[in-house]
């Protein structure tokens, strides 16, 4: 079975074969599969890069808005091309599991921090049954690093009646952005950082 790279080809294959014979250059079936074969490949690479651009696996950067506008969930601030396609393909699984334990663990690790671990208050204090820990940690540095923003995703996706405080492993360090101050500094927590605030 013969393979051809362009639709002209093809075409001028399916001749009868006393209408292939004669000089190419003056074929006029030839001449005429040369032009609407042109129309034919660049409509074929049409058709292939919508398809592309209508999944957001393959989507170029310029496209990831569209996505995200389609599921109501912006770029966040300072948020990279590959952490926002992974937090936009990850939308229905998160979704999925809202209000769960899990579902937190899978917002995070959307955002970049994806050896996360979450841990009930009551542990430490048997009084705080409806709080929760979330320890921030990732392999690399988040370029969602913003607490607001953090604090803003897991809100959406926690259990209703529970509230998270965030803190860092004691290995970890993280560059954190506080809105309350100009600048951007980088060191190790020692305590728990509160919905933004400074314990």
């Amino acid at each position: 079975m013969n393979v051809f790279d362009k639709f002209e080809d093809y075409m001028f294959s399916l001749l009868f074969t006393p209408l292939r014979k004669g000089l190419k250059a003056v074929n006029q079936f030839l001449l005429f599969f040369r032009v609407i074969g042109r129309l034919f490949d660049d409509c074929k690479e049409d058709i292939f890069t919508v398809r592309q651009e209508s999944m957001v696996i393959s989507a170029s950067e310029i496209m990831l808005p569209e996505h995200g506008r389609d599921r109501k969930m912006p770029r966040l601030k300072d948020e990279d091309a590959e952490t926002y396609r992974y937090r936009l393909s990850a939308k229905a699984v998160v979704a999925q599991q809202a209000g769960l334990r899990d579902g937190v663990i899978l917002a995070l690790k959307a955002l970049g921090y994806e050896t996360s671990t979450i841990e009930p208050f009551y542990l430490i204090d048997p009084e705080r049954w409806a709080e929760f820990i979330v320890y921030l940690s990732g392999k690399n540095q988040s370029s969602v690093n913003d607490i607001q923003i953090i604090d803003a995703e897991v809100m959406k996706v926690k259990e209703a009646s529970s509230k998270p405080f965030y803190a860092m492993n004691e290995t970890s360090t993280i560059k954190a952005e506080n809105s309350l101050q100009s600048g951007i500094f980088s060191y190790q927590f020692c305590g728990t950082v509160v919905c933004g605030m400074w314990p």
